[in-house]
């Protein structure tokens, strides 16, 4: 609970009128407004739900490969995933709260292939990475606000193969995103 300069006023109000022997009823409504001002104040008055955990995830990919035109990129070597809300087999992650979130992603194009990927939530590219050719990495980071139920990956240019190197033990392309701060 945090306490609030008007919570202080009203203790020491109270204090005053207890040890200089004030009225019964001047205390008694002071320690009504404390009351009031507790109860108001505690976190158990939310509105929205509040995570028990917060949400957050971290993958790489395991081995380089030959993207579709349209592939959203499964990071299957996972290393953190509270809540389990990221999927390895399908590469999404599905926002368990309402709320502000970070993603991150670094991607490496292989020796003289290009790589061309988007970050998208739902069905909308947000931004996309670029690395060239040749053992080039990417990176881009964004801070989102999402809906519960908003869906967020990593995907291939929109036409087109990417080519996209990585290796066990090296980890150069990885995805990774957690909740900032759930919303109403």
């Amino acid at each position: 609970m945090r306490f609030t300069p008007t919570l202080f006023l009203l203790v020491a109000v109270c204090h005053v009128i207890l040890v200089d022997g004030g009225c019964t009823f001047k205390c008694s409504m002071v320690e009504n407004i404390l009351e009031k001002l507790f109860k108001s104040t505690g976190s158990d008055n939310c509105s929205h739900q509040k995570p028990k955990e917060i949400p957050a995830f971290s993958a790489s990919m395991t081995n380089a490969k030959v993207l579709g035109a349209t592939e959203i990129l499964q990071f299957d070597k996972v290393w953190t995933n509270n809540g389990n809300d990221y999927d390895p087999n399908t590469g999404i992650f599905k926002a368990p709260f309402k709320g502000v979130y970070q993603f991150s992603f670094t991607v490496m194009s292989s020796s003289g292939k290009n790589l061309w990927v988007f970050l998208w939530q739902n069905q909308t590219p947000l931004v996309s990475v670029y690395p060239g050719t040749g053992y080039n990495e990417g990176t881009a980071n964004m801070v989102l606000n999402l809906e519960k139920g908003d869906k967020v990956y990593v995907r291939c240019g929109r036409s087109g193969n990417g080519y996209i190197n990585t290796g066990k033990g090296y980890w150069y392309s990885m995805f990774s995103g957690y909740l900032i701060h759930a919303t109403k």
